[in-house]
């Protein structure tokens, strides 16, 4: 890893890098060669770095010429030769390595080519790599084409595609299902899942052809053949160029009708639009009369033009067709001479009635065709907006679960259903209820369905083959990694899942299992680096524990000798060194489980009234011995009222502080100690020393756990400034720390606190 990081860092520098690699170290082949050769491969080079590669030369031997090599001693020397070449470098084994290097490296010159290609916009086939692709659509015959194709491909062992090409016309329910299946076997079988728009299916199936270096297409026989339209393969044939065209014949498949399916609403009739039309063409037809003989009949075919537009705005296509026929056979019979009959005089008005009735169904049909465009772009337009806001809703929210039910909202709204989220837990099991975030409780009965889409990574439920009797569908959240949990989308009565809303949800599926799996492995990491710091901690507390006790003990151990030898007469030295060495072994002990309760989160202050003379007389008593030679400075006014604070943590973070002063300054340094009413209801102690100040840049670090100063005396765990400051902010506060202008360590002690005004008063005041 050292090594890739190096070269890494060469490139971003502009220096190119040449190195030898075994096709063994690649990332992405590690199983398969375990696999082969029964060796665990831990060295390895992630694909990543070998994309950023700007050429890849393969260097091939043939396997007698590596073992004669190896028999030679010129790849590895003695008993290791042997050993190399009775383990992993058997011929069977080195063969086929020989064959994932020549595979690996013919993907990389493919995925080179089909960049080459799309640059020059290159439109035939290069067949330098067999691809086939198949076209489908809602048809029965769908699924055998695509089983077909699959076997297809795997005899040739080459990469196969399914193309669906969305035409401007809404499916009908049962094609949508007939689709929606076809395209999810095509899934299963392994295959690449392709969707373009296009009016013309042929001209939508060519162009990904040409754009994905397409070898073979494959296309269904037609079951009859007519004389003045020629069929899709006859089409594909003659526009294929030199794509070859696979026509097989397909077997049709049973119609499948889920028990679960729910049929849409009955689309309106269309005897109402033509109706309309009928209504629309008698107004126009009667004001034009009235107005005919100020306006001339020219006029009225503009008239009839303009509305046969405007109409297709809001109807169907057979409508507006409709009203282009009968625009243009009205305008003939009420309108050109001689009036009320068919017969045209006149040459112009003859070339005038066709160019009319030309132009009405042109345009009539393109503005129906633009208006189903413009419908199924905004359709798309809000299914991709509506995924927009999932992302981000979900991936950057301060708080995950907020994200998610923010996520889900936006789902129900899109779709108009209901959902359910169920995350699963730290071992990757799924838990027995869903997420707070969750809009729909399913049935016990449903948990069953949750197991198996969770179990098989597979949709189950309503609307697929799979438990279609279940309440909702549920889709797995799974990512090229992990399975993160699964989703269902329980629609309303009116509500079924085509085509269209099966990779809608489908989509959603995959940004929430990417946001799932995002904060799995921040929590991960998190809890890494937990562990990591808790093991420094729990080593820095050993060695400093080992080595402030031996200290102590050494020294008690001698005075009692001492004792011993000398009897109780001129024993009081020695006492002395005893007592001194024991309260450093208790301080030290103090400061390890302040520390801990510190860590622990479970310091509760417990709050009593308390003068503040007594807090700062209490602490200059713990530290007496320590500031024996350190005269000491006090000033607390005697109006300063009572406080209502914790005595016993506040006074131990004072002596702390006041320990520090006595360690950092040499003997002889006077310590002040004052305190003051800072903003309302707030107290304010100042511990200063006039000793050298603190070091640059440690103002704030110096309350950081094991943090001691350059010239810091033997002992002592770098603990006490971070107890101080956490006792004090456990109360709400905060312990500051600055070097004084005049000179020396200033640190400052702030405390939001009740005040007692009058000591006899029962109540803050």
């Amino acid at each position: 890893k050292v090594l890739i990081e190096c070269c890494l860092e060469l490139i971003d520098a502009g220096i190119d890098v040449y190195t030898t690699l075994n096709v063994q170290h690649i990332e992405s082949q590690v199983d398969v060669v375990q696999q082969i050769t029964g060796v665990a491969i831990h060295e390895t080079v992630p694909d990543s770095t070998l994309d950023r590669a700007h050429e890849i030369q393969l260097i091939d031997l043939s396997v007698e010429k590596l073992l004669e090599r190896m028999a030679e001693g010129r790849v590895y020397m003695g008993e290791r030769a042997e050993a190399a070449a009775q383990g992993f470098f058997k011929e069977g084994n080195l063969t086929a390595l020989r064959e994932l290097a020549l595979r690996f490296t013919a993907e990389q010159v493919d995925r080179d080519l089909e960049d080459i290609r799309r640059a020059r916009r290159v439109s035939s086939p290069w067949k330098t790599n067999a691809r086939l692709m198949v076209g489908v659509g809602p048809s029965p015959y769908a699924e055998s084409l695509i089983r077909w194709t699959r076997r297809s491909a795997s005899r040739v062992g080459c990469p196969w595609l399914v193309v669906w090409v969305e035409g401007a016309h809404a499916l009908k329910p049962e094609q949508q299902e007939m689709l929606a299946r076809a395209l999810g076997l095509a899934r299963k079988l392994g295959g690449e899942v392709v969707s373009v728009t296009d009016d013309d299916v042929i001209a939508g199936l060519l162009r990904v052809a040409q754009e994905r270096n397409v070898t073979q297409m494959v296309v269904g026989k037609p079951e009859e053949r007519s004389f003045w339209r020629p069929s899709m393969a006859d089409r594909l044939i003659a526009q294929s160029g030199d794509i070859d065209v696979c026509v097989v014949r397909p077997l049709a498949e049973p119609v499948k009708q889920y028990a679960g399916r729910i049929e849409e609403p009955a689309a309106s009739p269309m005897a109402g639009e033509y109706s309309w039309v009928g209504v629309i063409m008698f107004c126009l037809i009667s004001v034009c009369w009235a107005t005919q003989q100020f306006t001339g009949y020219m006029f009225v075919a503009l008239v009839f033009l303009l509305a046969t537009v405007m109409t297709a705005l809001r109807l169907s296509r057979g409508p507006v067709l409709f009203m282009a026929t009968i625009s243009a056979l009205a305008w003939d019979y009420f309108f050109i001479p001689p009036h009320f009959t068919f017969y045209i005089q006149k040459a112009d008005d003859f070339i005038m009635f066709g160019m009319f009735f030309i132009v009405a169904l042109s345009m009539g049909s393109l503005t129906s065709r633009l208006r189903q465009r413009e419908l199924t772009e905004r359709r798309r337009q809000l299914r991709t907006a509506a995924l927009l806001r999932v992302t981000q809703s979900a991936a950057l929210a301060a708080e995950s679960g907020k994200g998610l039910a923010e996520a889900l909202r936006t789902i129900n709204e899109l779709l108009h259903a209901d959902t359910a989220l169920v995350v699963r837990e730290g071992k990757g099991n799924l838990p027995k209820s869903v997420h707070s975030a969750s809009t729909f409780l399913p049935m016990p009965k449903e948990w069953g369905v949750i197991s198996w889409c969770h179990n098989n990574k597979q949709p189950a439920g309503r609307f697929t083959d799979t438990l279609p009797k279940s309440d909702a569908t549920w889709f797995p959240l799974q990512t090229a990694t992990s399975m993160m949990g699964v989703l269902g989308v329980h629609l309303h009565d009116d509500g079924v899942i085509d085509f269209q809303t099966r990779q809608t949800i489908e989509a959603f599926a995959l940004q929430l299992a990417l946001v799932l799996e995002k904060e799995h492995f921040i929590q991960a990491m998190q809890q890494a680096e937990m562990r990591s710091e808790s093991d420094r901690l729990r080593k820095t507390l050993l060695d400093s524990v080992s080595h402030e006790l031996k200290t102590p003990i050494a020294v008690m151990r001698a005075a009692l000798d001492g004792i011993e030898r000398t009897g109780t007469a001129s024993a009081e030295p020695y006492h002395n060194e005893l007592r001194i060495a024991v309260d450093r072994l208790h301080r030290v002990v103090e400061s390890l489980l302040h520390m801990t309760r510190l860590e622990a989160e479970v310091v509760k202050p417990e709050m009593e009234w308390t003068a503040v003379d007594d807090l700062v007389q209490g602490a200059l008593s713990i530290v007496k011995e320590d500031l024996a030679k350190h005269p000491t400075k006090t000033h607390v006014p005697a109006d300063l009222p009572l406080v209502r604070v914790d005595a016993i943590l506040l006074t131990q973070a004072l002596s702390n502080i006041l320990h520090n002063a006595a360690s950092y300054t040499p003997e002889g340094t006077l310590i002040e100690i004052s305190a003051r009413m800072g903003k309302p209801h707030e107290m304010e102690i100042i511990v200063r020393d006039h000793g050298p100040g603190l070091p640059g840049g440690m103002q704030r670090s110096v309350f950081d756990k094991f943090v001691r100063g350059p010239d810091a005396p033997s002992g002592g765990t770098g603990l006490g400034l971070s107890i101080a400051r956490g006792f004090v902010r456990a109360h709400g506060g905060d312990l500051t720390a600055r070097t004084h202008p005049d000179g020396g360590a200033e640190f400052t002690l702030t405390l939001p606190v009740e005040i007692l005004a009058d000591p006899g008063d029962n109540g803050p005041s």
